[in-house]
């Protein structure tokens, strides 16, 4: 837990201390916003901002409000919007949230042996350059093939695990990694690894779908008319499972997942062909590591921004949220 926590804590000994600006800050953790359900209701019109998931748990935040700060979903609120419903006009903001530690993945070797390959690969879970032990759970994802293992790493933060798969399964493929601190089953982090197994290198994650989770519902959008899907998942530390179709229509699918019981984010992942072309596509819910607001560069003065950094649960899993504030003319 020290090893965990110690950069963050370091980090709130040299804190801003004006007065007002915690107070906001603390608002947007402890407010619900209005109307409170603004979340996973996107048909409404946000005119409180707050991030709270209800006002009798303190810190608890809504992984619904959460994940609408992400650019990458569809239904994300703006900055502008954000600011608006502060109903501040001097305030420059910016929100960050992430996992308390990382979580990373390398491919070490690939060895076809005939019929089959073999991938190994190193999984790293750190926090600023101290070693999280931690407990693993990877899956590996290519078309409708999905295999699982479960690892400590050792005390250093490393571990190795290997996966062979047969070499007619070809196509883009992940290996998603859940981690979880040893110190504290709460403190989870993740980390998704896109190659090609048979296959050549993948194009970025997005360029296929835009996928945009909120309220146990993923909508699925096509960037390319003939897109054809051929798995859809939902993974978490312990649990796993098909995604089930709501609707269809032109261009865009909407299927909901499950509300697994892991302290963990779910990954949700979308493989297929287009063409020819193999794809695997992902996003997590809640929506994080993600950041919004003003962009305070090296040219901003240190002095005169306020940085408050908090640990918050979202579906029971801790995480880091920084809201860093500065007055404006």
């Amino acid at each position: 837990m020290p090893k965990i926590m110690y950069p963050f804590i370091e980090g709130l000994a040299h804190e801003n201390d004006n007065e007002q600006l915690q107070q906001l800050a603390q608002y947007i953790l402890l407010s619900t916003g209005t109307p409170s359900d603004w979340g996973h209701n996107r048909s409404v019109v946000l005119s409180r901002f707050g991030l709270a998931l209800n006002d009798t748990v303190p810190y608890s935040i809504d992984a619904d409000k959460v994940t609408r700060l992400n650019d990458e979903n569809r239904y994300a609120i703006t900055y502008a919007q954000l600011f608006g419903a502060l109903k501040i006009s001097n305030i420059a903001m910016k929100i960050s949230i992430q996992p308390a530690f990382n979580t990373s993945v390398v491919l070490l070797s690939t060895i076809n042996n005939g019929d089959m390959t073999s991938y190994k690969f190193e999984i790293t879970t750190e926090n600023s350059g101290l070693a999280v032990a931690s407990d693993l759970s990877s899956y590996f994802v290519v078309k409708d093939y999905v295999d699982n293992t479960t690892i400590p790493t050792n005390s250093s933060g490393k571990a190795n695990t290997s996966f062979t798969i047969s070499n007619s399964v070809a196509g883009n493929a992940l290996l998603i990694v859940f981690a979880r601190a040893k110190a504290n089953p709460s403190i989870a982090s993740y980390g998704v690894y896109s190659f090609g197994s048979n296959s050549t290198f993948p194009e970025p994650n997005g360029t296929f779908t835009v996928l945009s989770p909120l309220n146990y519902v993923l909508n699925a959008s096509f960037n390319y008319p003939d897109e054809q899907i051929s798995g859809t998942y939902a993974f978490s530390y312990g649990y796993r499972a098909n995604l089930t179709q709501l609707s269809n229509s032109t261009g865009r699918v909407d299927y909901s997942f499950p509300r697994f019981l892991d302290k963990s984010v779910t990954v949700l992942v979308l493989t297929g062909l287009n063409g020819t072309k193999s794809f695997a596509e992902w996003t997590a819910y809640p929506q994080v590591p993600l950041e919004i607001g003003a962009n305070f560069d090296s040219s901003t003065s240190n002095g005169s921004v306020a940085s408050f950094t908090y640990i918050v649960t979202i579906n029971s899993a801790l995480y880091m949220l920084t809201i860093e504030c500065m007055e404006v003319s």
